[in-house]
């Protein structure tokens, strides 16, 4: 009976994940707001739902398929059958070659979706720079990180629990903390894995960032261009480092298409975010969903029945993860909503900052313009939002610069 009530709860979660995404593209058929009418003309914005329409599908079968698949795994307990047949390893090694079985047995399943993504949906709407030769080394590198990544999460939870007990659960959340924020100082090394970046040489656009960190007394540590247009049409920046000493990196995308005023408009979003901790300041958040979670893994790790009504003879980390996702979805649910919330409210708060610097009307011809260029959605529907945008619309994103900027005016 449990293992059929928590099977049944997991196909809820795809059944409510399927109404929401349901509603969103229904809502394409509403009007546009008034001032994002003029982001695609009427071929742009037919086009655009088309796009959506076709990458909405194409998810739609990838979601089915994967579903479908992770059904038999729980139904049949394939899971405790893939382990019964490593057990004669070392548990570390269980599960080193398990991660290696479960990734190997999702490619055949995500690759083609991902290459048809790539090299149909996005090539025929101009969205795809990528050479096949890029996709394959980037699949090859996506598949030797996910391994580290997903062994290095199981290294620390299995020490943690098997030497500490229920004070593991302090251990690992201590330990995660600590490698969340060398990943944050190290984000730029660590994305070399996939691009390459070089000095910017436009001087008068150096100038004017250089301007704008001397303004508030931040030290540039350099300013790069990362080579995005390998791989996309898409346009972005991003503002890194720990302390006083920031590293700027600009899309080449950007810098090439963009006028000198709206990337600086763009640097100046970013810039706010390093400026007002946003990180930081998300961190109490996300630290506080940390703990849940290791305290519902301390909890379900207590109770065998859960793992003996799946085929397990015994506690098993991995599957301890995918029970807490099977019985507490609405609370991460609720908590993803939360999260989102507080992105919003510090994305409005770096456009606000970009709009008190003078670069209001420039960041809103920038949004127009990376929103067109990525057949973004800009009228998604609101219940969508909330759930799941850590970003505000394109719509309330206008609203706000324009009340700020009118604030400013006064």
């Amino acid at each position: 009976m449990i293992k059929w009530l928590l099977i049944f709860s997991f196909i809820l979660e795809k059944v409510v994940d399927g109404v929401i995404h349901y509603l969103d593209s229904k809502y394409m058929e509403k009007s546009l707001p008034e001032n994002v009418k003029d982001v695609y003309n009427e071929e742009e914005y037919l086009n655009w739902k088309s796009y959506e329409k076709e990458g909405g599908r194409l998810d739609f079968i990838s979601d089915l398929i994967s579903t479908g698949l992770l059904f038999l795994f729980l139904a049949f307990n394939w899971y405790a059958g893939i382990f019964d047949f490593l057990s004669v390893y070392p548990l570390y090694l269980q599960y080193l070659f398990f991660i290696i079985i479960m990734i190997a047995m999702m490619l055949p399943i995500e690759l083609p979706f991902d290459y048809y993504n790539t090299f149909v949906i996005e090539e025929k709407y101009g969205l795809n720079n990528m050479t096949k030769r890029t996709f394959w080394l980037d699949q090859l590198k996506d598949f030797l990180i996910a391994l580290g990544v997903s062994y290095g999460i199981f290294v620390i939870l299995i020490f943690s629990f098997e030497r500490f007990g229920n004070l593991a659960i302090v251990v690992a959340i201590i330990a995660i903390v600590v490698v969340s924020l060398v990943v944050a100082a190290l984000i730029v090394p660590l994305m070399r894995i996939y691009n390459k970046f070089t000095p910017l040489q436009d001087e008068e656009l150096l100038q004017k960032l250089h301007a704008l960190c001397e303004k508030y007394h931040v030290e540039v540590k350099k300013v790069v261009v990362k080579d995005a247009s390998r791989r996309t049409t898409k346009s972005n920046a991003f503002c890194a480092g720990i302390g006083k000493k920031k590293t700027i990196s600009l899309d080449d995308n950007l810098v090439n298409n963009y006028s000198s005023d709206q990337i600086v408009a763009v640097f100046a979003h970013e810039f706010a975010h390093a400026r007002g901790k946003h990180v930081w300041k998300s961190l109490p958040f996300g630290l506080f969903r940390t703990v849940l979670i290791m305290v519902a893994l301390g909890i379900v790790l207590n109770f065998p029945v859960l793992f003996q009504a799946f085929g397990f003879q015994e506690t098993n980390y991995f599957f301890a993860m995918t029970l807490i996702e099977m019985i507490s979805w609405p609370l991460t649910m609720l908590l993803a909503a939360i999260g989102n919330y507080i992105s919003r409210k510090h994305e409005y708060e770096a456009d606000a900052f970009a709009a008190r610097e003078g670069y209001g009307e420039a960041l809103i011809g920038a949004l127009k313009q990376l929103s067109k260029e990525s057949l973004s959605d800009i009228n998604p529907h609101p219940l969508v939002v909330k759930l799941e945008y850590d970003h505000p619309t394109l719509s309330q994103r206008i609203a706000a610069i324009r009340k700020e900027e009118a604030n400013v005016a006064r």
